[in-house]
């Protein structure tokens, strides 16, 4: 609790948080779009992402070494603001979009995750003194674990609720009611209902029923995207106030002013076994 009195290590925590926290809800929806707009397989779409990681990878290298000539408080403010660019333009795609387009968006993502995170793990760390770097350590693994787990929450329970409300109001008609019980769940249930429908030879009710339902899905991932979007927007002003502007001078600083807090924090057993000694 300490060392969130320190403005530089908790914008980098929350920076952090925020950037899985986006990453998480843009894959937790992409992948169903992947599947049940894309019609492409769990593999396929694997290895669709794949424009994701390996932006992240080279982005993490690229941003460490800008963070020490620029400072952290740019570049992850601009990996955020880049991560938002990507969501919004994300939240833009229909059925028909490109998957050459989609990459684009992914690589927004990817480029922008990979300039926030290899910079505010540096922050996290240099905002703590060295007897404490295991504590600023799992401090950063357990935000972005935070921030993940809530982000397919959030986005999830965001998505899903415009996805109900469109299914139900642009339904066709004559959609037994057992199949519209399992499209109310997910565009997932949606698309096992409408193959249930077409065997049963219902093939314009299965017919109405899928396309009625990724349209609507479509539109609660735009509408969860934006919201991510603007959640990052948040992050990357958080970032550019208060994270500090050099890793290394900053990063000191941060260390000396966090020497006094851990040492108050010293057990009154180990002050008295010195007395004793």
């Amino acid at each position: 609790v300490v060392l969130f009195r320190n403005p530089r290590f908790t914008a980098a925590s929350v920076s952090v948080a925020i950037s899985f926290f986006a990453l998480s809800g843009f894959i937790f929806l992409v992948t169903q779009y992947f599947q049940f707009v894309k019609n492409f397989s769990p593999l396929g779409t694997g290895v669709r992402l794949l424009p994701v990681a390996g932006s992240v990878a080279v982005t993490s290298v690229l941003g460490t070494k800008l963070a020490v000539r620029v400072g952290n408080k740019v570049i992850v403010g601009a990996g955020l603001l880049l991560f938002a660019a990507g969501l919004f333009w994300t939240s833009t795609a229909s059925g028909s979009t490109s998957y050459p387009v989609i990459v684009g968006q992914m690589l927004f993502l990817g480029s922008g995750m990979g300039l926030t995170s290899a910079p505010a793990t540096e922050a996290i760390m240099g905002a703590v003194p060295t007897a404490k770097a295991g504590i600023g350590s799992a401090v950063n693994d357990a935000t972005r674990l935070f921030g993940g787990t809530l982000g397919v929450a959030v986005i999830g329970s965001v998505a899903t609720s415009p996805y109900t409300s469109r299914l139900v109001s642009t339904l066709p008609s004559g959609i037994p009611g057992r199949a519209l019980t399992g499209a109310k769940g997910s565009v997932g249930g949606a698309v096992i209902a409408s193959g249930a429908l077409s065997h049963s030879g219902l093939d314009r009710a299965a017919h109405g029923l899928a396309t009625t339902a990724t349209n609507a899905f479509i539109y609660s991932m735009s509408g969860g995207c934006r919201v991510a979007g603007a959640i990052s927007v948040v992050g990357a002003l958080v970032a550019i106030a208060f994270l500090p502007a050099r890793p290394g001078k900053d990063g000191k600083a941060a260390v000396r002013d966090s020497e006094p807090a851990a040492n108050l924090a010293t057990p009154r057993w180990a002050d008295d076994a010195r007395v004793a000694t």
